[in-house]
C-alpha cells in the first residue's frame, strides 16, 4: 500500500541545484527546475546526518522530500548537503486526499442511502480552503530557505477517493455554485430544459442526477439515453476541483514564486475524481502521476517540457527491470521520478537492491541529467483526441453488467476494466509499434482553437463517443484542408453534455448511417470490458463471444451502413472500414475496436500493424526509423525523436505492455534481461551523422546503422542530416 506517497527525483551530478535550461509554457510559466532528479520520500531511510549522506551518495541519490511539518533538523540537511527536495502534503492530508476511515465511513453510508451525497471536508467550503492555506503559508515559508524544487498540495487527491465512484457533492454550496454554473453554460432556464429533458422554472429548481437515476437507460439504443443531468454534475465537480487547484497554486506562487505548485499521485482520466486532464494541466505546474490509461503521454502532449511530470518509482526486486524503468521514463521526458525506498536501507546500509540501480542513478543524473529539459518531442503529426465527456460515457456503458453494485467499481477496478483506457492503450502502443510518435490534442483546446493542418496531418478519434457541434466542425475543417481523420466507432454519437444523437455528429463526414437498435458487438452487450469478471485474465473479460469480425478484428456496432463512403467489406451486414474522401483530405470509419491488439502485440498483431501503417501512409506519414534487433523485425522497440534547439536527440528503448499500479513496482512487463544485442536502425533519409551520446563512438553514416543495445536500457542518439 502506498504511505502518503511522493514523487522521487535523480539529481544531475554537476553539483545539487545549478539550474537546468528552462521551457517555457503557453501561459508564461517558466519551470526551474534541475536534470532528472530522484527524490527519496522519507521512509525507512537514514536519519538525517553524516551517516545518512555517506548511504545517500553512495548510490548516487542527492534528493529527498519533505513533509507537512517536517522537522527543521531535516531542513537543515538538505540545505546543508545541497539536496534537492519537494515538499509533500504542503496543504493538509485529508481534505483533498480523503483519509480512508474518512472515506469507509462515508461509502458505508452511502450505500445504504444513495440520496444526496455530501463529500466529507467539501473543497469549496470557505473554512476547508482556508485551512489549506495556512498550511501552504506555513510549509512555504519555512522550505522556500533552501534548495527546493516543487510544492505538492497534497498526494493522491481526488474529489471522491482515487477515481471510485460517488455523486458527490450536494452540499448547499456546491449546489448552489452548480446551479451559477448551469445558468453561464446554456444561458437560459429554457435551453437546459431542452438539453436535461426537464420543465425547471429557474436554475435554482436544478438538481442533478444520480447514477441510479439513470440506468434504466442501459435497456434503450443509444439515441435515446441522455446522460446530461449527470454529466453536467460530473463536468461541473472537474471544473471546480480544477479552480480549486489553481487558487492553491496562485497562493504557492505568491509566498514562492520559484518552485512549481502541484501535486503527486495522480490517477488515470476518469468520470470520478476530478482527473479531466485538460483542466489540471491548465491548473498546476507540475505533477507526479501514475502511468495508468496513457497519463504520462497525455501530460507530454498538453505540457512539453515547460512543466515538469514524475513517475512514482518502487523498486520490483529485479535491476533490470528497474534500470528499463528508470531509462523508459528519461527518454519519455520525464523530470525524474519520486522513489518508494522501502528494503532499500538496513540502518545506514544501502542494500543490494538499491547498490545495482547505483550505475543507472548515477548516469542519469551526469550531463545526460539535462539532454531533454528543453526539448522538443518530434511527433510525426499524429494528433490522438482526449475527450472527458467521452470518457464519462464510457464509465456509464460499463457499469452495465454490475447494476446495483456500480458503487464498488473501485479505483483499481476501474483502472484494469475501463474501456476507454484499454482503448487509449491499444492506440498507443499500435502508433508507437509502427515507429510512430503523437501527441494527444484537448477538446477544449479544439472547440477553442481548432485542429491546426500546419502541425498535423492525421487525426485518430479514439472512443470519441461525446462531440459538441462545435468540435465536429472543427474536425471538418481539418478534413477538408487536406487532414486525414481516423476513428473507430460511435464518434460523436452523444452531445458534450452526454444526450443521445440519432445520427453520429460526424456520420456525413464519414458517409455513414447506422441503426442504434442494432446494438453493439454481440446486440446485447453494452459494456466492453465486463468488470463483473475482474478476476479473470482480460481475454476473458472482453464481450467478445457472439460478436461479428473482420479479418483484422472485432466489428463493434452491428447496424452500420455505408452511405456515401465505400466499405472494404461487410460482416454480418454490417459495414467495415468506411473511406470517403472529404474535401481535400479523407476519413476512415473503422467500425473494429483495438483492444484486443493488447493481447496480440508480440504474438501476432501484424494485421492490425499493416493497417495503421497503412491509414499513415496514406495520410502522408512514414516512421523515420525502422528497427531491427538481431537480425529480426521488433515492433515492440521504441524509437523517439526529440528536437534540442538545432539539435536532433534519437532515444531507442524497449516498449512493453507496462500494468502500472497505485501501490507496487510495475505487473505484466515482458522480461527485459540479457546481454547487449545488435541493433540496426534503417533511416528513412540517410543521416550524414550518428554518435552515440552514452558511448561517445561516432558510427559511420548511411541509410543504416548498427550498434550494439542492451535490452534493459537505453540508447541515445545525436543525429544530424
Amino acid at each position: 500500500m502506498r504511505k502518503a506517497l511522493g514523487p522521487l527525483f535523480i539529481l544531475g551530478s554537476l553539483g545539487g541545484l545549478a539550474m537546468a535550461g528552462c521551457a517555457q509554457a503557453q501561459d508564461g510559466y517558466v519551470a526551474q527546475w534541475p536534470g532528472f532528479v530522484v527524490l527519496v520520500w522519507q521512509y525507512q531511510t537514514p536519519p538525517p546526518g553524516p551517516a545518512a549522506k555517506a548511504a545517500y551518495e553512495s548510490v548516487n541519490l542527492r534528493g529527498i522530500h519533505l513533509d507537512n511539518g517536517f522537522p527543521d533538523e531535516l531542513l537543515q540537511f538538505a540545505i546543508a548537503n545541497n539536496y534537492a527536495y519537494y515538499v509533500d502534503h504542503a496543504a493538509g492530508k485529508g481534505d483533498l486526499y480523503l483519509r480512508r476511515d474518512v472515506w469507509d465511513q462515508f461509502v458505508a453510508g452511502y450505500r445504504v442511502d444513495r440520496a444526496r451525497p455530501v463529500r466529507p471536508n467539501c473543497f469549496l467550503h470557505g473554512d476547508v480552503q482556508q485551512r489549506m492555506r495556512d498550511l501552504l503559508t506555513e510549509n512555504v515559508t519555512r522550505a522556500r530557505r533552501g534548495p527546493v524544487v516543487a510544492y505538492a498540495f497534497d498526494d493522491e487527491i481526488s474529489v471522491t477517493s482515487f477515481t471510485s465512484p460517488a455523486d458527490v457533492c450536494w452540499c448547499d454550496v456546491c449546489l448552489g455554485r452548480f446551479r451559477e454554473w448551469l445558468a453561464g453554460q446554456y444561458g437560459t432556464v429554457h435551453a437546459l430544459n431542452a438539453e436535461w429533458g426537464t420543465a425547471y422554472g429557474t436554475f435554482a429548481e436544478a438538481e442533478p442526477a444520480q447514477v441510479d437515476d439513470l440506468r434504466d437507460q442501459h435497456a434503450l439504443p443509444f439515441d435515446r439515453w441522455n446522460l446530461s443531468p449527470w454529466c453536467d454534475h460530473r463536468a461541473f465537480m472537474d471544473t471546480v476541483w480544477a479552480e480549486t487547484l489553481a487558487g492553491l497554486r496562485d497562493h504557492t506562487n505568491a509566498l514562492d514564486g520559484r518552485a512549481p505548485a502541484g501535486f503527486v499521485g495522480g490517477q488515470a482520466p476518469a468520470a470520478y475524481g476530478g482527473y479531466d486532464y485538460a483542466r489540471l494541466c491548465d491548473a498546476v505546474q507540475w505533477m507526479e502521476a501514475y502511468d495508468i490509461g496513457g497519463t504520462n503521454e497525455i501530460l507530454r502532449s498538453f505540457w512539453g517540457q515547460a512543466r515538469p511530470h514524475l513517475q512514482t518509482f518502487f523498486t520490483s526486486g529485479d535491476a533490470e527491470r528497474d534500470r528499463w524503468f528508470l531509462w523508459y521514463y528519461f527518454v519519455h521526458g520525464n523530470r525524474g521520478v519520486v522513489g518508494w525506498p522501502e528494503g532499500w536501507f538496513a540502518g545506514d546500509e544501502p542494500q543490494e537492491v538499491i547498490r545495482q540501480l547505483a550505475p543507472t542513478l548515477g548516469e542519469l543524473q551526469g550531463p545526460l541529467s539535462t539532454l531533454l529539459t528543453s526539448a522538443r518531442l518530434r511527433h510525426d503529426r499524429i494528433a490522438v483526441y482526449y475527450s472527458q465527456p467521452s470518457i464519462r460515457v464510457s464509465w456509464f456503458m460499463d457499469i452495465q453488467p454490475h447494476g446495483s453494485t456500480w458503487i464498488n467499481r473501485s479505483s483499481s477496478l476501474n483502472n484494469d476494466n475501463a474501456t476507454d483506457l484499454l482503448n487509449r492503450w491499444a492506440w498507443a502502443k499500435l502508433l508507437e509499434d509502427c515507429g510512430l510518435q503523437y501527441e494527444f490534442v484537448s477538446y477544449l483546446k479544439v472547440a477553442a482553437q481548432g485542429l491546426s493542418r500546419d502541425r498535423y496531418d492525421l487525426l485518430i478519434l479514439p472512443r470519441t463517443l461525446a462531440l459538441s457541434d462545435r468540435e465536429a466542425d472543427a474536425i471538418r475543417a481539418f478534413a477538408a484542408a487536406g487532414g486525414a481523420v481516423v476513428a473507430d466507432y460511435l464518434p460523436g454519437v452523444f452531445d458534450e453534455h452526454g444526450k443521445g444523437r440519432l445520427a453520429g455528429a460526424l456520420d456525413d463526414l464519414f458517409g455513414v448511417r447506422r441503426d442504434p437498435s442494432a446494438g453493439v458487438l454481440d446486440g446485447q452487450s453494452i459494456a466492453e470490458v465486463n468488470g463483473e469478471l475482474y478476476d479473470r485474465p482480460l481475454a476473458e473479460r472482453l464481450s467478445y463471444e457472439g460478436a461479428l469480425r473482420d479479418g483484422i478484428g472485432v466489428a463493434y456496432e452491428r447496424g452500420l451502413a455505408a452511405t456515401d463512403g465505400e466499405a472494404a467489406r461487410e460482416v454480418g451486414g454490417t459495414a467495415v472500414r468506411v473511406r470517403r474522401p472529404a474535401g481535400a483530405g479523407q476519413a476512415l470509419y473503422l467500425n473494429l475496436t483495438p483492444i484486443e491488439y493488447l493481447l496480440q502485440r508480440t504474438t501476432g498483431g501484424a494485421e492490425w500493424r499493416r493497417l495503421v501503417a497503412g491509414l499513415a501512409e496514406q495520410a502522408g506519414v512514414r516512421p523515420p526509423v525502422a528497427v531491427r534487433v538481431d537480425g529480426q523485425d521488433t515492433p515492440t522497440v521504441e524509437c523517439l525523436l526529440w528536437e534540442v534547439g538545432d539539435r536532433t536527440l534519437l532515444c531507442i528503448v524497449a516498449n512493453p505492455l507496462r500494468l502500472a499500479g497505485t501501490d507496487a513496482a510495475e505487473s505484466g512487463a515482458e522480461v527485459l534481461g540479457g546481454p547487449a544485442r545488435r541493433l540496426e536502425l534503417a533511416f528513412a533519409k540517410a543521416p550524414r551523422r550518428v554518435a552515440n551520446l552514452r558511448t561517445r563512438a561516432e558510427l559511420p553514416p548511411g541509410g543504416t546503422v548498427t550498434d550494439q543495445w542492451v535490452p534493459c536500457e537505453a540508447n541515445l542518439y545525436e543525429v544530424a542530416w
